[in-house]
């Protein structure tokens, strides 16, 4: 496998740090993988597809520090072995679409708030969130690492802000950190 994502690199540097991340990532992207679908063959499967997908894009991924590499490989993981899952169980989730009324701005809420609310959403909405807004990838590269349509993506975000904003806005304390409005912090352009 790794051999497959040596020759998608373009110089022994570049292999050297691919070898480096593939070493100290492997085994908590199996551990992830194996979770969600209790056979070590397809979390195998999954996990090589995720070094693939990072080989495609590593000049990206080399700009990042280890802590962000490794939480973008277990959330590229984590979606792959979640198809793989589906796909062996040919679940279909059908979701009826959500409106949105407009636009919403964070810009009111402080930043710990925020950050604190994007932590208590689901997998699948903070991931996009912080794919898109944190890591600042473009739809089109999240397309990419998550094998998804643009149309998916676009959908995602748009939950994702809707969550974040009832949970925004349900104004209870929660773990020390009470949601509450500040004039002068900005949740980063968030949204």
């Amino acid at each position: 496998m790794i051999a497959a994502c040596f020759s998608l690199l373009k110089n022994n540097s570049q292999k050297n740090m691919f070898e480096q991340m593939y070493l100290k990532n492997r085994n908590i992207m199996m551990h992830i993988s194996m979770q969600i679908l209790n056979n070590r063959s397809d979390a195998e499967d999954c996990v090589s597809e995720a070094f693939l997908r990072a080989a495609r894009n590593f000049e990206k991924f080399s700009s990042l520090d280890c802590p962000k590499q490794t939480s973008l490989l277990v959330i590229i993981v984590r979606n792959i072995s979640i198809d793989k899952y589906r796909a062996n169980k040919k679940i279909f989730a059908a979701e009826a679409p959500e409106e949105l009324s407009g636009t919403v701005s964070f810009d009111s809420y402080s930043f710990d708030s925020v950050v604190f609310s994007i932590k208590q959403l689901k997998d699948e909405y903070r991931d996009i969130l912080m794919l898109r807004f944190v890591y600042g990838y473009s739809v089109s590269q999240i397309t990419d690492m998550l094998n998804i349509s643009a149309e998916n993506v676009y959908k995602r975000l748009q939950r994702a802000k809707s969550a974040l904003k009832k949970e925004l806005e349900g104004g209870e304390e929660n773990n020390g950190y009470e949601i509450k409005k500040s004039p002068r912090s900005s949740a980063h352009g968030l949204l």
